[in-house]
């Protein structure tokens, strides 16, 4: 588990399916996500039991831990798609309790998966994409120092227009140089 200030990064188990469920299924979320059909159980769960097999997935559920709410499931992220001969990784997240967004949460969850990417995983980049509409998430990841790499011009088509992609990255050197 990562422990940050006023979240905690933790294990992905089935008893966050429900959840999930609703958060897939919620065009207001997944129109920040390459989603777009719907999410079944059966495909919640074969994610879920698929994570122990694969070794380019790190995956963690973001909670907040405190006495006021005990344990409560806001969000996930993780680090994708790793090359582990290069030290690359894609990162992605969700705060997928819309009473929890543009709070900070998940820049602070960022922040914890970014740091434990390069300092446990030993990571040399982490990468991104953003989707030119998602403002909320690009100042988040400016704020933590990933950097514009480019963009692919209206290549995303969500709600009825197309949208650019913009990818975004941050090395080694440079989070520990302003951590």
């Amino acid at each position: 588990m990562l422990i940050g200030e006023r979240i905690t990064l933790g294990p992905v188990k089935r008893e966050y399916i429900d959840p999930y469920l609703k958060w897939f299924n919620d065009p207001e979320i997944i129109q920040y996500l390459s989603m777009f059909r719907p999410m079944t159980r059966m495909m919640e769960e074969d994610w879920i039991e698929n994570l122990k097999n694969r070794d380019d997935t790190i995956a963690f559920a973001i909670l907040i831990t405190n006495e006021n709410v005990g344990e409560k499931l806001i969000g996930n992220c993780g680090l994708h798609a790793i090359d582990w001969k290069n030290r690359v990784a894609e990162v992605g997240i969700t705060i997928g309790e819309k009473e929890y967004q543009g709070k900070g949460y998940g820049t602070e969850a960022m922040e914890l998966l970014v740091d434990y990417g390069f300092k446990s995983v030993n990571l040399n980049r982490i990468q991104l994409r953003v989707y030119q509409f998602n403002s909320r998430a690009i100042n988040s990841y400016n704020k933590i120092g990933f950097v514009e790499e480019g963009r692919m011009r209206k290549a995303i088509f969500i709600n009825g227009e197309y949208h650019d992609i913009i990818f975004m990255s941050i090395l080694k050197e440079e989070w520990l140089k302003e951590k």
